[in-house]
């Protein structure tokens, strides 16, 4: 009964966010020209746009957002509120809906003033959901067992999590070692085993062992946006486990966006990747431990995966090698 009524409940979803598509700008439409605008923008560097229509729409109405309509307004008034909440469309849905919403009000109070258009701010608490700390152990003996390496990782789907595998293929090196995924700043914990690498990306794909009493929580990230779509002097934001602090953040900038082959920055301690590697240099601290955590934007959308650094520079492998392997 419980999956039946799930599977109701998808249906009707899908059945809804065609509906949404589908219609034009009239009076009976709960969304406008401009909200699908928002939405295609959310999604551009998705690799799915109508899966990320989706899950943009159900996140929307899941934090109580309403779509803004202009059923009070005259023709005029829905015309000036079109117009000036234009730039919202950038930011996404909510930035888009929320200038809609602020117009609206003013029009209906007899000043159609445009209200100042805030970039989306997301809580680190939302953003440590899809953040994870790992934790490398070997047993010697029945007695004797103790921690070999760790880092952090993120959850990129029901049971899949991305590291980097200078993390991961610690727990390959010697027989009776076990790798354990635990929520950041949670109890939650589960075993998990490598279940796909490219190694001359530094990237691995581990995947969450079926120990429902331990019940880890998997909050997949949202979105990963293209390299290409990255400048310098963007706002980013690190999450992970640096020196065993959990949970741990630290903001920055990019400084540098390039190739690891054109930076010389393709050796670090024993480990070297690719002169193709897609690789983005920032300021947010990150340090032993951060290395596997996410990199995101100001948005809360994943760019990278932290992976080395010293004491001047830190360093993050672009997601779009994290999704390719993800894909094949």
């Amino acid at each position: 009964m419980h999956f039946f009524y799930k599977t109701i409940i998808k249906i009707l979803f899908i059945l809804s966010f065609f509906f949404i598509f589908a219609c034009g700008d009239n009076g009976g439409s709960k969304t406008s020209k401009g909200h699908r605008g928002a939405i295609k923008f959310e999604c551009e560097s998705s690799a799915n746009e109508k899966v990320c229509g989706l899950e943009v729409i159900e996140n929307f109405l899941e934090e109580g957002h309403e779509f803004a309509t202009f059923e009070e307004l005259n023709k005029d008034q829905e015309k000036i509120a079109k117009i000036q909440c234009v730039r919202g469309k950038k930011f996404g849905l909510i930035s888009y809906n929320t200038c809609l919403e602020g117009l609206i009000a003013s029009c209906l109070d007899g000043k159609c003033a445009q209200p100042k258009i805030e970039p989306p701010t997301t809580d680190i608490a939302k953003l440590e959901k899809s953040t994870v700390r790992i934790d490398i152990y070997e047993g010697k003996s029945e007695d004797n067992i103790v921690w070999v390496g760790g880092g952090s990782g993120i959850i990129v789907g029901k049971r899949l999590i991305a590291t980097n595998c200078h993390v991961a293929l610690v727990s390959l090196e010697e027989p009776n070692r076990v790798l354990l995924v635990k929520n950041i700043n949670k109890k939650n914990h589960a075993i998990a085993a490598i279940y796909k690498k490219k190694e001359k990306y530094d990237i691995c794909i581990l995947k969450k062992e079926g120990n429902e009493e331990f019940k880890l929580s998997m909050v997949p990230i949202k979105k990963c946006v293209r390299f290409d779509k990255l400048a310098r002097g963007d706002y980013v934001r690190t999450i992970g486990t640096p020196q065993g602090l959990e949970g741990h953040s630290a903001e920055g900038t990019i400084n540098y966006l390039g190739r690891a082959g054109d930076s010389g920055s393709t050796v670090y301690g024993e480990y070297e990747i690719a002169e193709d590697t897609k690789i983005i240099n920032h300021s947010a601290t990150i340090a032993g431990g951060s290395s596997g955590g996410p990199l995101f934007d100001k948005n809360g959308y994943l760019i990278g995966m932290n992976t080395f650094g010293d004491e001047q520079f830190n360093f993050s492998i672009s997601c779009d090698h994290m999704q390719d392997l993800l894909k094949n």
